[in-house]
């Protein structure tokens, strides 16, 4: 009897053990037939995602868009006639209604385990959406209304000064005076405030980093700020320059510049300038007396090798954005100046009571950039 019921056991297990192997083995099949639908999908919105890239560069040629496109879908392994290309404007994610191009895609995947359950082939798709956007745009240190790029300079400003907007130091920042920053004021090495100053909030490398002297009203103390990289675009203005001039050049009184100008040599504007382009000069540009520069979305001042100076009252307005920029020079401002844009150079000095406005008179284009597709999807 006994053994009549140890038999009916060994024999209530092995059963068990098969069901119980059945199941996993199940779920095995399953978690492969998974594991392959994630690994298609996420080569098809890699596909997707080239596609939009390497098409959106081909606008406003939609039909040489739509076939850039399609050979990336190719290139990836994947049949061009399961992609559908379109130039349709998202308006939640583009309200600026920049170009677009989007890029949906369909494939079957055959399964193995699922089949047993009545799927035998599953449906995946894939959506990337892309914008078209200059190069220079809003990125890196076109961020900040007043950036130094010098990695062994301290970038200091003196005086009464009114940012809107942020300020970056790739090495240290020393802030004296009464200034008002509404945005950060960033020192990678250091950040040192004295006086009467109004900030949005310090940024060092690290916390301690961060020296603050008198009654300022500062809304944080920050750790993290990192070196930001200064693009050259010296080749890209001179190779689009509607006007060149092979010797040093100035300009007086009320001058129309239309399109960009390439200068080898110095710039001295005195004046009213009126500018539907970049100044770009190989040497130095000063700018002097109550200069009023104004321009069609951009006033773009760049000085390749040499210095910018801007001395006097001169203003920089009219609803455009003044890009004064020395990547390899120095920036000087003395004086009382306002300007509605950003002041970038590898070092910057500002002295006086000036005023600069980085975020009313944000950068829309720079006739330096060149495009790229910015995914939102």
């Amino acid at each position: 009897m006994r053994e009549h019921f140890l038999k009916s056991q060994k024999g209530a297990a092995a059963v068990i053990v098969a069901l119980t192997l059945t199941v996993l083995m199940g779920f095995a099949g399953f978690a492969l037939d998974i594991g392959n639908l994630y690994n298609v999908k996420t080569k098809m919105q890699n596909a997707v995602d080239a596609a939009v890239c390497a098409g959106g560069l081909e606008l406003p040629n939609t039909s040489q868009a739509t076939a850039q496109a399609k050979s990336l879908i190719t290139a990836n392994n994947f049949d061009p006639d399961s992609a559908t290309v379109t130039f349709t404007q998202d308006t939640v994610k583009n309200p600026g209604n920049a170009p677009e191009i989007n890029c949906t895609m369909t494939h079957t995947v055959q399964t193995n385990f699922m089949g047993l359950l009545g799927f035998q082939s599953v449906r995946v798709a894939a959506l990337a959406e892309g914008i078209i956007q200059n190069t220079a745009g809003q990125s890196g240190p076109f961020n900040y209304t007043i950036f130094s790029g010098s990695p062994s300079y301290t970038l200091t400003l003196n005086g009464s000064q009114t940012v809107k907007g942020s300020v970056h130091s790739n090495d240290k920042l020393l802030i004296n005076g009464s200034s008002q920053i509404s945005g950060a004021a960033e020192g990678v090495n250091h950040v040192t405030v004295n006086g009467s100053n109004d900030i949005g909030s310090v940024m060092s490398g690290s916390v301690q980093d961060i020296t603050t002297n008198g009654s300022n009203n500062i809304g944080s103390e920050l750790g993290g700020a990192t070196n930001i990289d200064m693009p050259d675009y010296s080749q890209q203005i001179a190779d689009s320059a509607a006007h060149v001039y092979n010797s040093s050049q100035t300009f007086n009184g009320s001058v129309n510049i239309d399109g960009s100008i390439y200068v080898n040599g110095n710039v001295i504007l005195n004046g009213s300038i009126d500018s539907t382009g970049a100044v770009l000069a190989t040497g130095n540009i000063t700018v002097n007396g109550s200069s009023h520069i104004s321009g069609s979305n951009q006033a773009f001042l760049y000085s390749s090798n040499g210095n910018i100076t801007v001395n006097g009252s001169s203003l920089f307005d009219n609803n455009s954005s003044a890009i004064i920029y020395a990547p390899n020079g120095t920036i000087i401002i003395n004086g009382s100046v306002n300007i509605h844009g950003r002041v970038i150079g590898n070092k910057v000095l500002i002295n006086g009571s000036g005023n600069f406005n980085g975020i009313d008179y944000p950068v829309t284009s720079l006739p330096a950039g060149k495009p790229h597709v910015k995914l939102i999807r």
